[in-house]
């Protein structure tokens, strides 16, 4: 039983490894994420970042189209699959580029996807508390009220940031 548990806790721990992503912001300015290129929307998938490659393949150039429909390749994605604005643009928002902009947005949404799914980890071992010591099943309320207020906070630091974006008047296609 314990063996198979921890197959299963390593299988679901790995396997996230493995996956690629997809991401892509809709009209109103929504990230979404997935992991079947197929749910991508037709009308998004010129404009569709992948992320999570296993591997150390070469920089990969992200097109996306400008709002006069122009095609503008600004963005590079790195083997990590951070992706980096490549700023051609002297614009500044509030005192700073659309590629600082950018790469706090992307700091904090992979910050706030991460506290996602530890939350739904912690809820899942609450509910099913099987193959864990008695000890750490009497931690998970706290570890899980710890992670929602640390959810909470960094929440509230995207918003924040969102707020202070809109402020300073930068494009919808720089917070991804």
């Amino acid at each position: 039983m314990r063996l198979m548990l921890s197959f299963l806790i390593i299988s679901l721990w790995v396997t996230p490894l493995m996956a690629e992503t997809y991401s892509w912001t809709d009209q109103s300015g929504t990230i979404n994420f997935t992991e079947d290129y197929s749910s991508v929307p037709r009308k998004y998938r010129k404009k569709v970042q992948k992320r999570g490659n296993i591997g150390g393949q070469p920089v990969q150039t992200v097109s996306k189209e400008d709002s006069s429909g122009k095609t503008n390749s600004n963005l590079q994605q790195t083997p990590n699959q951070e992706v980096k604005a490549v700023s051609t643009d002297d614009d500044l928002y509030d005192g700073k580029n659309a590629g600082f902009w950018q790469q706090d947005f992307q700091r904090r949404g992979a910050e706030l996807k991460r506290l996602e799914q530890q939350l739904v980890q912690l809820e899942s071992l609450i509910r099913k508390p099987v193959g864990i010591s008695k000890e750490r099943t009497n931690a998970l309320p706290q570890e899980f009220k710890t992670t929602q207020k640390q959810y909470s906070e960094a929440l509230k630091s995207y918003n924040d940031l969102n707020d202070a974006a809109n402020k300073a008047g930068l494009p919808a296609e720089y917070r991804k």
